[in-house]
């Protein structure tokens, strides 16, 4: 992985980290409620198809040299985390 986007994942990681720390116990709690809630009554596909949708909205707002180092960057974790899960099915 390059320095740049290193550097970009690490400031958003940061910034991640200081929203949820201003985030109240309670906000977390009901937030939590929210979600296991969609989770249990809809299911896991519903929710993937949730985080895609978010995750696109996102990259529709990034310029362009970000969006393809990120993307790119996640093209390479899955595919470590596919050789991992089926290295051990079948390993």
């Amino acid at each position: 992985m390059d320095q740049d986007l290193q550097l970009s994942l690490a400031n958003n990681a940061k910034e991640w980290l200081a929203l949820s720390l201003s985030i109240s116990s309670a906000e977390k709690q009901a937030f939590r409620k929210v979600h296991d809630g969609f989770f249990t009554s809809y299911g896991a596909k519903f929710m993937a198809h949730v985080y895609r949708t978010t995750f696109e909205q996102m990259l529709q707002s990034m310029p362009d040299t970000e969006r393809n180092r990120l993307l790119t960057t996640l093209q390479y974790v899955m595919d470590q985390a596919i050789d991992e899960h089926y290295g051990t099915l079948h390993g």
